[in-house]
């Protein structure tokens, strides 16, 4: 889990939660209705734009990213990988690779697919199509947590209108203004949390993760395609040496067969 995640979610509720106990007892700031309200509506209007199964896979894969990776994730020690893997693959043949630990699960199935025989074509090729299905599921996942952060203010304000009307309903009554009232202003506030303490963070987060990782799996392609021709060392560094030196951008297509 990246620190500065945890540190920002961590201080975000901690100050939230303890600007509301200063002022008084934080139960008053629990209201089931306005919960009712938004939570339940955020989830329907996101369940009515994405099916069950991008909106679970988004949930899946929040957890994926802010959990901590058994995966390789420094660029450069991918190079140095491939460097010792390279040099075993020209001396003792690619079979030799079977028995290697590789700490990259993609950089795992590609060797495997080696070893299995593939051509490096089809490896290639294979690989290719991973990637570009890996981006656009994260691309949907993370236009699930945007809908969220655009669904909850809107119920927010929905619970609002709710509890202004049921206020403006009873006002004979002055018993029932302050239930009323405290749904009208908490589903806002509920709203407002959960879009830009979450959702959307973590939308923004999934958009900059899957950058990094579709650059990460780009490199494991190439360095894949230099074992399988047997590249010399030196000239495998220098063809990766532009992946070292990029940063966070886009990929439009990939890389090219």
């Amino acid at each position: 889990m990246s620190f500065s995640t945890f540190i920002g979610l961590f201080l975000g509720i901690l100050i939230v939660v303890t600007a509301m106990a200063m002022g008084s007892s934080i139960l008053i700031f629990i209201n089931i209705p306005g919960l009712m309200i938004v939570i339940g509506g955020t989830i329907a209007a996101t369940m009515i734009r994405y099916s069950f199964n991008e909106t679970y896979h988004a949930m899946v894969l929040s957890f994926k990213i802010l959990m901590p990776s058994n995966d390789i994730r420094d660029k450069n020690e991918l190079v140095d990988l491939t460097d010792d893997l390279l040099r075993i693959s020209r001396k003792n043949g690619l079979l030799a690779l079977d028995n290697e630990a590789v700490p990259h699960s993609f950089y795992q199935h590609g060797i495997r697919m080696l070893v299995d025989g593939y051509s490096k074509e089809l490896v290639r090729q294979s690989l290719i199509e991973e990637n570009k299905l890996f981006v656009e599921r994260v691309n949907t996942s993370a236009g699930v947590f945007s809908s969220i952060g655009g669904a909850a203010p809107a119920f927010g304000m929905i619970g609002t209108l709710v509890g202004l009307i049921q206020m403006l309903s009873n006002l004979s009554d002055p018993s029932s203004i302050g239930p009323a009232m405290a749904v009208a202003m908490l589903t806002t506030l509920y709203g407002a949390m959960i879009a830009n303490l979450f959702a959307l963070p973590m939308a923004d987060k999934m958009n900059t993760w899957v950058l990094e990782e579709s650059l990460r799996q780009l490199l494991i392609i190439e360095a894949l395609t230099a074992i399988s021709e047997g590249q010399n060392p030196s000239m495998m560094r220098e063809l990766l040496s532009p992946y070292l030196e990029q940063t966070t951008t886009a990929q439009d297509g990939g890389v090219t067969e």
